[in-house]
């Protein structure tokens, strides 16, 4: 549990950094750290973000792992209506939703809740409020993974920056979204994906909750301290992948050396989630970023030769760009923050 109080000017504030309020790319350090001009900078940050190639800066609500240490895959079969998709973009526990066909299921959720018993509250509230078409007045057919959060080895959403890197050194550019990306522009999009060159405007954020600038540092040094929120960054729209990438979901049965399988894919920039779970065989559970399947099959091929008959049961999943429903990472953050804070004042 978290220690830090949450009074009413934390609570505003941790709702403006998540939400990105007072954080800005900052011309100034980008402009002479890659030694151009700020207008050049300007309009190259200004393109970045107008082509959906990074999202705006943000201070990301890293508590969520701690408070809704519960991680939930969740297959099932939901209508193509507006209702079932309104539910997906409003409810506060879904992380991400993407449409595709596996076994009898058309949808894939992922779910953070506090533990077992709030799952399954969350799904009988669901069921009693009708909030999705039912079956019997039963919460549709489904099938569910449970894993730890607490158990997460590898959390680096930026890590596919690096794989951009080397297509730039190849081509000569960057395509993201239909934008090219040129060395300049690359340059900004790697600086920003590490947290460099980001602004904190204090004074804008004094104006706004009504205290001294000294307060609201104080206030953002001992949650970054207390770890709600981490250092400020840029991520790629769609959280799990660059533009235009595929996504994939590996359940994998690692028999041996598992802990230098670990080493490996931690440093590795394909993979942006790990957590080592135990599910039937499967030990490993891996989120990867790939432009297309080509790339993701050279990428099994690698570890199969690397680690010989140490890689048993394998389980994979894929995901198009086209199957994104919602990414609503800082939605589950704020309702998280929203209850964390209703629970304080009562």
């Amino acid at each position: 549990m978290l220690q830090i109080k949450v009074d009413e000017l934390n609570y505003r504030l941790l709702r403006s950094l998540v939400y990105g309020r007072g954080v800005s790319a900052n011309i100034h350090c980008l402009s002479k750290t890659l030694k151009k001009h700020r207008n050049t900078v300007r309009k190259r940050v200004e393109e970045i973000f107008k082509n959906n190639v990074l999202n705006p800066p943000i201070f990301p609500f890293i508590g969520l792992r701690k408070e809704y240490p519960l991680l939930v895959l969740k297959w099932i079969n939901l209508p193509y209506d507006k209702e079932a998709e309104k539910w997906i973009r409003e409810d506060p526990h879904i992380f991400a939703a993407f449409r595709s066909r596996y076994s009898e299921y058309n949808t894939l959720l992922i779910l953070y809740h506090k533990d077992i018993t709030s799952y399954q509250l969350w799904r009988e509230k669901i069921a009693a409020d009708h909030k999705i078409t039912l079956v019997n007045d039963s919460f549709p057919k489904s099938s569910t993974s449970l894993f730890s959060n607490q158990l997460m080895i590898k959390y680096d959403p930026n890590a596919p920056v690096y794989l951009l890197e080397k297509e730039l050194r190849k081509n000569g550019y960057v395509s993201l979204n239909g934008y090219k990306l040129d060395k300049l522009s690359f340059q900004i999009v790697k600086l920003l994906t590490k947290g460099q060159c980001i602004r904190i405007n204090e004074n804008k954020l004094s104006k706004e909750m009504g205290v001294h600038r000294k307060t609201i540092i104080k206030r953002i040094q001992d949650l970054i301290k207390e770890r709600w929120i981490s250092y400020p960054t840029c991520r790629f729209p769609n959280f799990f992948t660059p533009p235009k990438h595929i996504l994939s979901i590996c359940k994998l049965e690692i028999r041996s050396s598992k802990q230098e399988f670990i080493q490996n894919i931690r440093n590795d920039p394909q993979v942006t989630l790990a957590f080592d779970i135990k599910e039937q065989e499967f030990n490993i559970l891996l989120f990867g970023a790939f432009r297309n399947l080509e790339e993701e099959l050279k990428w099994e091929v690698k570890y199969g030769l690397y680690l010989p008959n140490r890689i048993g049961k394998v389980d994979i999943q894929y995901f198009a760009p086209g199957n994104v429903v919602n990414i609503g990472e800082r939605k589950v953050s704020l309702g998280i923050i929203d209850k964390k804070y209703m629970y304080f004042r009562t």
